[in-house]
């Protein structure tokens, strides 16, 4: 697998198949049938929205998802420091020799803006 692929593939599945996830959530649930406390006020809110405020939610779901990968890879690539660490780390796919890390977090935000 390549760096490319890596992206692409976690692309498709934190960012495009949870915000699906999400959606189906929050537009196929109802009140009555969710126990858990969390889940009764983030309905209760959404169901509050108007449809065009519900669509805007779902876009901010989804450049969060974005910008925690983005982060989590740039932490990965060297280039995000986590506060009071010196980590340094060498990602590598089974049998490759070469790290794959480095461009990370640059693959995937440009692969976030050619596919958003």
């Amino acid at each position: 697998m390549t760096a490319e692929e890596l992206v692409k593939k976690l692309y498709q599945t934190i960012i495009k198949e949870n915000l699906v996830s999400y959606q189906e959530l929050f537009n196929n649930n109802e009140m009555k049938d969710v126990t858990d406390s969390y889940w009764k006020e983030a309905l209760k809110f959404f169901e509050e929205l108007t449809e065009d405020n519900k669509k805007i939610l779902f876009k901010i779901i989804e450049q969060v998802q974005v910008d925690a990968i983005s982060t989590i890879l740039g932490i990965i690539d060297g280039v995000v420091t986590i506060p009071g660490e010196q980590v340094e780390i060498e990602m590598k796919i089974t049998g490759d020799k070469e790290p794959i890390n480095g461009d990370l977090q640059d693959l995937f935000l440009a692969y976030d803006e050619e596919n958003r």
